[in-house]
């Protein structure tokens, strides 16, 4: 699966080409893990984002023979991994218990598209571009284009989700959010992108 996305570039302030791809042990280990967060950076700041700790080599890599998983990487116009995903594609929706969604496990964009990290950032919309794949995926499997995700108790997260259309479901005792997008919201989303 190989989609042509939009990023937007801060510096350039223009809109530039991504593709969202597969992500492969090996990009996760030279591209990722330790990479990405080797930006200028405190580690107080770095400790509060909750992916800081994620070893995306071997989180790849316990998925990788999996045949219900996706593993993706969304490359910038120089190759570089700006952000990735993993998601699963056999969960089963929350809002409609009869029907069948997309569990997105892992979303991230690297730390040097975070504004709140870095001024200024790299690119932005590298969240947006893996969700939104996710979401084409969903609805080309016949998923209607729903996606399930638990989501950090953060106010930026929350931000992201619920403007995207996401619903609430539940709110755990650690603070964690489950949020799902109903198919008629994804189905508005895809034919605004045009993408259906």
């Amino acid at each position: 699966m190989y989609k042509r996305q939009t990023l937007f570039d801060v510096a350039r302030q223009i809109d530039v080409d991504a593709i969202v791809g597969r992500l492969t042990r090996h990009d996760a280990a030279d591209s990722i893990d330790g990479k990405w967060w080797g930006i200028p950076v405190s580690k107080t700041l770095r400790e509060q984002e909750g992916d800081h700790h994620w070893c995306w080599r071997q989180q790849v890599g316990e998925k990788r023979n999996r045949a219900a998983w996706e593993c993706l990487a969304a490359r910038g116009p120089e190759g570089d991994i700006e952000g990735a995903a993993i998601y699963r594609v056999d969960a089963r929706s929350q809002l409609d218990p009869n029907e069948g969604t997309v569990y997105m496990d892992r979303l991230a964009a690297a730390p040097r598209n975070r504004d709140w990290l870095v001024a200024p950032p790299r690119y932005r919309g590298v969240g947006t571009a893996l969700l939104l794949a996710a979401v084409q995926h969903s609805y080309s499997l016949g998923l209607g284009g729903r996606v399930w995700l638990s989501c950090l108790p953060d106010a930026r997260s929350q931000r992201f989700y619920e403007g995207k259309g996401f619903c609430v479901l539940s709110v755990d005792e650690d603070g964690m959010i489950d949020y799902e997008l109903p198919a008629d919201v994804a189905e508005k989303w895809l034919e605004a992108e045009g993408c259906i």
